[in-house]
């Protein structure tokens, strides 16, 4: 029976073959083409010897369980899309809360009010040899390399001091900065470090991106909030 079915059933899955290219290209079957696929072996199959009851039982209990499977796909993807409905939910009603807070960022952006020290902070996976770390104005510009001290070498989180002073000593105006630290290991190869910022939370803002964190002069992702404080 196999022998004689085979050119129907190769036809078959062409014309699915073609169907789907022209729709939406997959290499899977879906319970509809199981189905196509059942009924034509049903209809093409030798009267005088037809498929056995076990064949049948089995081939149904395959689609059984796809049916199975893709029910509980559907399942799990909408529940997936409750539980992020409602952690935004959550997140949005109690993020005027967070007003007022000290926040550790992942971030590089940071504000500078004109007078007071900024304290830099980074994370390192390793341990690096030499570091430094380039101060940069909100148009790009390098304002002041600072050479990172042994003690803030170490692995984990460290943190260096800007005075807000420009390479010639002079202090720099308030207004939106960056940093970037570049480390290396005592084979010179480069360490990537992770920026952290610390500021007060001074509003949030609601965007169709998703929830905003204020703070100063700055706006950021809450999703690069790391501490609260």
């Amino acid at each position: 029976m196999a022998q004689t079915l085979s050119p129907l059933t190769q036809q078959l899955f062409d014309a699915l073959s073609l169907q789907r290219t022209e729709k939406q290209p997959t290499k899977q079957l879906g319970k509809e083409d199981f189905l196509k696929l059942l009924t034509l072996q049903l209809r093409s199959q030798n009267p005088l010897n037809p498929a056995s009851n076990q064949e049948m039982a089995a081939q149904l209990a395959q689609f059984s369980a796809l049916e199975q499977m893709q029910n509980i796909s559907a399942t799990l993807d909408k529940l997936l899309q409750s539980n992020a409905t409602l952690a935004l939910s959550l997140a949005q009603y109690s993020a005027p809360a967070l007003i007022g807070r000290t926040a550790v960022l992942g971030t590089s952006q940071f504000a500078f009010d004109g007078n007071t020290s900024v304290m830099l902070g980074y994370e390192l996976p390793s341990a690096a040899t030499k570091a430094m770390v380039e101060i940069r104005s909100a148009d790009g510009a390098v304002v002041r390399v600072i050479e990172v001290p042994a003690s803030a070498l170490r692995q984990g989180v460290n943190a260096v001091e800007w005075d807000g002073k420009d390479a010639r000593g002079n202090r720099v105006p308030a207004g939106t900065y960056s940093f970037v630290v570049r480390a290396t290991d005592n084979k010179d190869a480069p360490i990537s470090a992770v920026p952290r910022v610390e500021g007060t939370i001074t509003g949030i803002r609601y965007t169709d991106a998703g929830l905003v964190l204020v703070l100063g002069s700055i706006e950021v992702p809450i999703g690069t909030l790391v501490e609260l404080r």
